[in-house]
């Protein structure tokens, strides 16, 4: 019932609103844009449906441009871990990154980002209790008509933290294809794979499926979904987010 609940009001959050501008705008979505933004992401996680175990999470994230090549950006996950036998609230681990882009000229944009996970978590079930290092690079191939599409890679290993608890060694490539649209509103398709290098031969497929629109001069609303879809690794049956996001700060 709580997780019903949660869903309709993040649905209600996110009603069809749209406007219409008449000045190309820059979302911070398509991988390449670097642009000053101050986002707010609530979102709920179903680790296990019949077990009655998730999370729901709100996100404040940052970001903040040094140049028209680089950006740092910091993100702070307030957490409300539930689950049969514990339920806990708290401060999950925090992320802070820099990246550089180098978005497409004719045909192609390049970037790399270096991310780390600080273990800020105020209990183990919100984090993993290790300092992460996160590098990655992608490549963006933009298409006529306003569509894009971009594949990259990202590594995630930790290199400092509780030796009680577990290493982490894994990968992730991301295929990622859009559309933004004259009208102010963009799709989003993002098909994650992530491999678990820690136990060979674990891997997880997820699909996930982004629309959100500019409301306001400056304004933008979205929401997303996301599925366990394949792979003999789950970390979750489902998930369902919305952000409002300020731009260009």
């Amino acid at each position: 019932m709580r997780k019903g609940t949660v869903l309709l009001l993040l649905l209600l959050a996110v009603s069809p609103l749209q406007a219409q501008i008449q000045r190309t705008y820059h979302y911070g979505v398509v991988p390449t844009e670097n642009i000053t933004t101050f986002e707010v992401n609530p979102s709920t996680t179903v680790v296990d449906d019949s077990g009655g175990i998730s999370s729901t999470q709100l996100t404040l994230k940052t970001y903040r441009v040094i140049n028209e090549r680089f950006n740092w950006g910091v993100e702070v996950p307030l957490v409300r871990s539930e689950s049969p036998d514990k339920s806990v609230n708290g401060l999950g681990d925090v992320l802070a990154s820099l990246t550089w882009t180098l978005p497409a000229e004719n045909l192609f944009g390049f970037g790399a980002k270096m991310e780390f996970f600080l273990p800020t978590a105020t209990d183990k079930l919100l984090g993993t209790g290790q300092l992460q290092a996160s590098p990655s690079a992608f490549v963006l191939l933009a298409l006529p008509d306003g569509f894009y599409g971009a594949v990259g890679y990202k590594h995630y290993v930790s290199v400092a933290g509780d030796h009680a608890r577990a290493d982490i060694n894994m990968g992730r490539i991301r295929v990622n294809i859009g559309y933004t649209s004259p009208n102010q509103w963009w799709v989003l398709t993002n098909l994650y794979y992530y491999m678990d290098y820690e136990h060979s031969g674990m891997a997880e497929f997820i699909p996930e499926l982004e629309v959100g629109t500019l409301v306001n001069d400056g304004t933008a609303f979205y929401a997303n979904a996301s599925t366990h879809a394949a792979g003999n690794w789950k970390t979750k049956d489902w998930s369902f987010g919305v952000g409002f996001k300020l731009l260009y700060l």
